[in-house]
């Protein structure tokens, strides 16, 4: 069930319901052969309800609402928010926010808070704009939303100046200055500690070029990656940069070109890497286009495992990092064909691989520094490669109303064994026999309701 729409004073109102049936996994025993019924979703009720507020014609005060109940004694999930944007009546200023309450009902039950609040002007050349955001653990919207990131404060600005009207020389101008600070709520800990500059413009001739240099002059420290509570890596000092090109798309050929460059202050520890994408436009009907990305992260420090020391549940587990490198690749071509302003044909095709081969085992200390560990001995070296297809057909036989037709076929292998023949591995993906097939067709028809009770009072 979906309902939208806002009343002639200016209240919005959104109903979005769903009930998805009782889901059921079949479990099999390998060693005698018999199989079992296990309930993996029960019966559940999936809810969002959204009442927007507009009044002086540029603010707006927001209530949220999403709420999952599940049949039985399962985990059920609410979360509640309050958002809001009042501006100004010239709309020079503005001071916007939101405070969300998260409630998990389970054999564990948890509360948490997600806050924010900043104050911007928005108007003439010269602008800023400052915030904070304050988010407790136990947060968590993921029954109906997604959220990986809790537990910090911080803090953050923006200064910026643009031009508001094409110039001689450029469509758009744009430099950036921005300032990020965030602290583990917990610890007190340095998460992320940033200085950003960047320039992004539009020349008369419809090309884009864009560069920016980030800092990191502060020694921060990264909860998540140990995947461990209580738990940090320390991550190195670190200077970022990158460029950009986009040439005029109106032209029959155009090519987007990327840069990056990123140094640590660790000893050879860098990252580069850089993007090409042509694309060709043969008429009005038929364009396509291809883009290559390549990247590589030498003397990257990543977990890889957790052991336990003295085989005693209570202790806190041994956490193994690799001193490694990560080389990525991505192809992806890409086409769409207009049959007419009401009919399109659709293909994309993306092939992925990335593999990290492990040089040194690394032990994570108590305080965040990484010592050597040759004692481990597996081998964790991944390889990750994936094949993507779509084909698609979209036909708007109507205002609002499409009808769409699509193939897939996708396939994706992960081994321990690193095979540095590119072309091998394509192949083998695509011979392989977890490549999957897809076809699907949607309708869908939007009925105008006002036209409705119009055509019905006539008859009338």
């Amino acid at each position: 069930l979906k309902l939208s729409g806002r009343t002639k004073d200016g209240l919005g109102i959104g109903v979005l319901n769903a009930v998805t049936e009782k889901t059921f996994a079949t479990i099999k025993n390998t060693e005698s052969g018999e199989t079992r019924q296990v309930i993996v979703e029960p019966l559940t009720n999936y809810n969002v309800l959204v009442l927007d507020q507009r009044f002086r014609k540029n603010s707006s005060v927001t209530f949220i609402n999403t709420n999952v109940t599940r049949n039985s004694h399962a985990k059920d999930a609410n979360v509640t928010g309050l958002a809001w944007d009042l501006n100004t009546k010239a709309n020079t200023y503005s001071l916007y926010g939101n405070v969300k309450y998260s409630m998990i009902n389970d054999i564990q039950d948890k509360n948490g808070v997600y806050s924010t609040i900043g104050l911007a002007e928005t108007s003439g050349n010269y602008r800023y704009s400052i915030g904070s955001d304050f988010v407790t653990k136990d947060y968590d919207p993921n029954d109906l939303g997604i959220n990986f990131y809790t537990n910090y404060y911080n803090f953050y600005g923006n200064a910026n100046y643009r031009i508001l009207n094409p110039t001689k020389r450029f469509n758009t101008f744009r430099i950036n200055y921005n300032m990020y600070t965030e602290f583990n709520k917990e610890s007190g800990k340095l998460q992320d500690n940033s200085v950003n500059a960047n320039l992004n413009l539009t020349t008369v001739k419809n090309n884009y070029y864009g560069t920016g240099i980030t800092f990191y002059p502060l020694e921060t420290y990264d909860y998540y990656e140990p995947r461990a509570a209580n738990r940090y890596v320390a991550i190195p000092r670190r200077i970022d940069t990158w460029g950009s090109i986009s040439t005029n798309y109106n032209h029959k050929f155009a090519i987007d070109l990327n840069g990056t460059f990123n140094v640590f202050d660790q000893s050879d520890r860098l990252t580069y890497g850089f993007d090409i994408g042509p694309r060709y436009r043969f008429s009005d009907k038929l364009l396509l286009n291809y883009f290559f990305s390549y990247i590589r992260k030498n003397n990257n420090k990543g977990y890889i495992d957790q052991i336990d020391s003295d085989n005693n549940a209570t202790t806190p587990n041994d956490i193994i990092f690799a001193n490694r490198n990560v080389i990525t690749y991505s192809n992806t071509l890409g086409g769409k064909y207009a049959v007419n302003s009401a009919m399109t044909i659709n293909l994309a095709v993306r092939q992925y691989w990335s593999y990290a081969d492990n040089k040194d085992i690394l032990i994570l200390d108590s305080n965040g520094d990484l010592n050597p560990y040759p004692q481990y001995t597996n081998n964790k070296n991944s390889s990750f490669y994936s094949w993507n297809a779509d084909l698609s057909y979209s036909w708007w036989f109507a205002p609002g109303s499409q009808l769409s037709a699509l193939y897939r076929n996708n396939a994706a292998n992960f081994e321990r064994v690193i095979d540095k023949d590119y072309r091998h591995n394509v192949a083998g993906l695509l011979n392989n026999d977890a490549l999957k097939h897809i076809f699907s067709i949607s309708v869908k028809y939007f009925i105008d309701y006002n036209a409705v009770k119009n055509k019905v009072r006539k008859r009338a």
